[in-house]
């Protein structure tokens, strides 16, 4: 690769990262200014636990992962919390308080359902790009989430040379998605606070730190970061099987992932279907310990079956980043210590900095990616499932 094609690289990769890490203090900011709805939310969710209610999540794809990311962080909270359309889902009751997330407010399903839970009896709260949508006029609460830039046709360096990118990111709702993470994250840090809002801002700001520090170290190892992609180019022009992989949290933001790779016309196979991988087939895993049972127990199986690695890790002495091909390391794992020291990290303290950060990461070799296969953002739409 010529210096030419490398500063494009790297610039295609830099304004991804940067772009959705200010798209994230944004959000902050945007949130704040509705501090009201922010606080009525965290005392119904502190009734819902007091009163031995439910809190029920729905949302369809990359929206419906990150309403189950919600989900799990209020479990960590003692509150029981289960997603509609899941195997062992909970039923719906009066005064059960459900929690819809869809960037476009328009979503078929994700409206229906809701429809069906206030009959039920529910308290609506939605997480909407889109005033005035149906999802939005149906809730009894609604936060509002930055919404998604409009779809170009055009490739991004085309969109460079026009002065027409205001964002390098993938179509169809990197945006709001994004802005649904951070708030979750946000709102579950809320309840247990003495002072929510203060909580609220101090969560979101640890995370937004933690992943501009992370992307100023993926970018400081540049190699890496060059030779981690190509691998990801190398499938997709020999059709080689694709396989993400995280456990916990990590599990909804290795799901998200692979379904921008397989918007990118990647080959992505569901682990489920771990049985039929072969030589040659590429697995990432995303831990932040490095040292994660089961996804260990994948990164040696995927060695013996002559499998390519790659990671994203926090610890570089981690077995799962030594048994990979090419490992790239985000911060997290001090921080995490350090929350630890001060007696900061119980289960309830729980900062998903690690998970979020990996997050912003793909999101950008995606849009980098993008930018080298020539995929323009109505390519990638056409890719997107278009039944719910």
């Amino acid at each position: 690769m010529d210096k030419k094609s490398e500063i494009i690289m790297l610039e295609a990769f830099r304004d991804a990262a940067i772009t959705l890490i200010n798209v994230g203090r944004k959000m902050l900011s945007y949130a704040l200014e509705q501090a009201e709805t922010l606080l009525k939310i965290r005392n119904l969710l502190l009734e819902v636990r007091h009163k031995n209610r439910k809190v029920h999540t729905v949302g369809m794809g990359r929206s419906g992962l990150a309403g189950r990311f919600f989900a799990e962080l209020l479990k960590l909270r003692r509150i029981k919390a289960s997603t509609i359309g899941d195997t062992l889902a909970k039923p719906v009751d009066k005064d059960d308080v459900v929690f819809a997330f869809s960037g476009s407010g328009w979503t078929t399903t994700t409206t229906l359902y809701s429809e069906l839970c206030l009959r039920r009896g529910a308290t609506l709260i939605a997480l909407t790009a889109t005033k005035g949508s149906k999802l939005d006029r149906l809730a009894d609460y609604t936060i509002y989430l930055l919404g998604k830039p409009a779809l170009s046709s055009i490739d991004y360096v085309a969109r460079k040379i026009a002065g027409k990118y205001k964002t390098p990111l993938a179509p169809m709702g990197s945006v709001p998605e994004f802005s649904a993470l951070l708030i979750s994250a946000g709102i579950a840090a809320m309840i247990d606070a003495e002072e929510p809002l203060e909580e609220f801002r101090r969560t979101l700001e640890v995370i937004l730190d933690v992943a501009e520090r992370s992307m100023r170290r993926v970018l400081a190892s540049k190699d890496k970061l060059m030779e981690f992609t190509l691998y990801y180019e190398d499938a997709r022009n020999n059709d080689v099987s694709c396989y993400f992989y995280g456990i916990g949290l990590l599990n909804y933001i290795s799901e998200m992932v692979s379904m921008r790779f397989q918007h990118l016309g990647l080959n992505v196979s569901d682990i489920l279907d771990w049985i039929l991988r072969k030589k040659g087939d590429l697995l990432t895993v995303i831990s932040g310990s490095g040292e994660a049972s089961i996804s260990r127990i994948l990164v040696e199986e995927g060695r013996r079956s002559g499998m390519r690695i790659l990671s994203v890790v926090g610890n570089r002495e981690s077995t799962i980043a030594r048994l990979s091909n090419v490992y790239l390391v985000l911060e997290d794992i001090e921080e995490r210590k350090r929350y630890f020291e001060l007696g900061r990290e119980e289960p309830g303290h729980f900062i998903p900095a690690f998970e979020i950060s990996s997050f912003i990461l793909f999101e950008a070799i995606v849009a980098e990616l993008a930018r080298r296969f020539g995929v323009t953002e109505e390519k990638m739409k056409i890719m997107h499932a278009n039944i719910e």
